[in-house]
C-alpha cells in the first residue's frame, strides 16, 4: 500500500484539528474493520487504490477523502445495508469531532455508494462511485484478480446461487453507462470487455455445473 497510511490518515486527520489520540483511534478501527478475514476484496487494498485514484484525478477534497476511508467500513458480502451502516459507523467514530456540515457531506458521499439508490448525478457523486468502480476497467490480470476476490469473499454461497447472481450484477451493469466523470470514460471499453469475458466465464461454469 502507499496511499492508505496512518501517515496519511493522520495527516487529514490533522487538518480538521483532531488530536493524535482520536486520529489513531479512529485509523486503528478502520485497520481492524478492513482487516476482517472474510475480506478478500473490500479491504485495505480497495482503500489504497480509490485514493491514488482520488490522488490521479486531481478532483480530491477532504469530504471525499473521508468518504473513501470509511464507505466500506461496514462489509457483510450478504448484507443489503453495507453503505447505511458504514454511515452510521463513521459518524459513531468521527461526527462528534468534525463540523456538522461536513459530516452531512461525508456521509452524503458514502451513501452514493450504494448502487441500489439512482445516481443524482451531482459531479462529487459521480466521481466518487466512479473511483469506486475503477477495478471494472483495469487491466485483464488486474480484473481476474479482483474476479477471485469476489469469490472468495462470497465463500459461503453456494456455486448454483452465486454464478447466475453475479452474471445478473454484471449483466445489470452492462445495461447502461458504467462511468459518467471524463477522467473514468477512458475505462468504459475495458470495462465491459472484462465483464462480458466475465459473464461467458459464469456461462461455461454454469453449462459444466446445471
Amino acid at each position: 500500500m502507499e496511499y492508505a497510511t496512518s501517515a496519511r490518515f493522520r495527516e487529514l486527520s490533522h487538518r480538521l484539528g483532531l488530536s493524535d489520540h482520536i486520529s489513531q483511534h479512529a485509523y486503528a478501527t478502520l485497520v481492524h474493520h478492513y482487516g476482517e478475514d472474510h475480506r478478500k476484496y473490500h479491504n485495505l487494498v480497495h482503500i489504497d487504490r480509490m485514493l491514488g485514484w482520488m490522488d490521479a484525478v486531481g478532483e480530491s477534497n477532504d469530504a471525499m477523502e473521508w468518504a473513501i476511508w470509511y464507505h466500506d467500513a461496514i462489509y457483510d458480502p450478504l448484507g443489503a445495508d453495507n453503505e447505511e451502516r458504514s454511515a452510521r459507523f463513521f459518524r459513531e467514530c468521527l461526527a462528534a469531532w468534525i463540523p456538522a456540515s461536513l459530516a452531512d457531506e461525508i456521509e452524503r458521499l458514502i451513501l452514493a455508494t450504494d448502487l441500489k439508490r439512482t445516481r443524482s448525478g451531482r459531479d462529487d457523486e459521480n466521481l466518487m462511485i466512479d473511483i469506486d468502480l475503477s477495478i471494472l476497467g483495469s487491466a485483464p490480470e488486474d480484473y481476474a484478480a479482483y474476479r477471485t476476490a469476489i469469490r472468495s469473499e462470497y465463500a459461503v454461497v453456494p456455486e448454483d446461487r452465486f454464478l447466475p447472481g453475479r452474471r445478473a450484477i454484471l449483466v445489470h451493469f452492462l445495461s447502461r453507462q458504467i462511468y459518467h466523470t471524463p477522467p473514468f470514460q477512458k475505462l468504459e471499453t475495458q470495462a465491459r470487455l472484462n465483464m462480458r469475458e466475465e459473464i461467458a466465464a459464469l456461462d461455461a461454469a454454469m453449462q459444466a455445473h446445471p
